[in-house]
């Protein structure tokens, strides 16, 4: 989900926004919903002049300790963790199959919200966020198209080629329907080293599969 500039300037967040250009989120730690409060790691760049005792004067932010402090084209950026009892936050307090992921930011050129989980939580999630402000736009990214994107990535621009190349010739099919040898001589390479492509590319998809089944056992 994305919102504006100017529709996060106009928000409950313009307090945080005189002292921070950006917030990040790196990691939620703890949920205390009872207390109505989730401890979490923040990348806070500050607006110029201001330090990070600055943020005591933002009703929802109590800052507990500074991790990491760094300057990056010339803007002061602050690794911490703090208490955050924003009423955003407590939109997940009843939602328990999908959560707010980090890099989700906001800041003066407006906020990008990235949530992840089941259908059904993360239709709860939007819908809660609709409630507190309307969104510029939504984009749905599916679970499916994200994993073969995820796997794509870690191909190189000649695995791609050859095996885009193999299975539409029906190399993979039973029978095959292309030799090796017939698609190292489509691409002008040796037998030996196709063969090496297609072998890497298969380990890749075998060590990503297993990656998955041990997240998910």
């Amino acid at each position: 989900m994305r919102y504006s500039g100017a529709a996060v300037s106009n928000s409950d967040f313009k307090d945080l926004l005189k002292i921070a250009k950006k917030v990040r989120l790196k990691a939620t730690l703890y949920h205390e919903w009872n207390e109505n409060w989730v401890r979490q790691i923040l990348e806070i760049i500050l607006q110029e002049g201001k330090t990070p005792n600055d943020l005591s004067d933002v009703p929802f932010f109590e800052m507990e300790k500074i991790l990491h402090q760094r300057r990056i084209n010339g803007d002061e950026v602050h690794t911490m963790m703090v208490r955050n009892s924003h009423d955003l936050v407590m939109i997940g307090k009843h939602i328990k199959d999908a959560v707010v992921m980090p890099s989700s930011e906001f800041g003066i050129q407006g906020a990008t919200l990235i949530v992840r989980g089941a259908p059904s939580g993360v239709s709860k999630m939007v819908k809660g966020f609709k409630a507190w402000k309307r969104p510029t736009s939504i984009s749905f990214v599916d679970a499916e198209e994200h994993n073969v994107n995820e796997i794509s990535g870690l191909l190189s621009e000649s695995q791609s080629k050859v095996f885009r190349s193999a299975h539409s010739a029906g190399y993979y099919e039973t029978p095959r329907k292309i030799t090796l040898i017939e698609i190292a001589r489509e691409h002008d390479i040796s037998r030996s080293t196709l063969a090496g492509h297609l072998r890497a590319i298969e380990k890749i998809i075998a060590d990503y599969l297993r990656k998955k089944l041990d997240d998910t056992s």
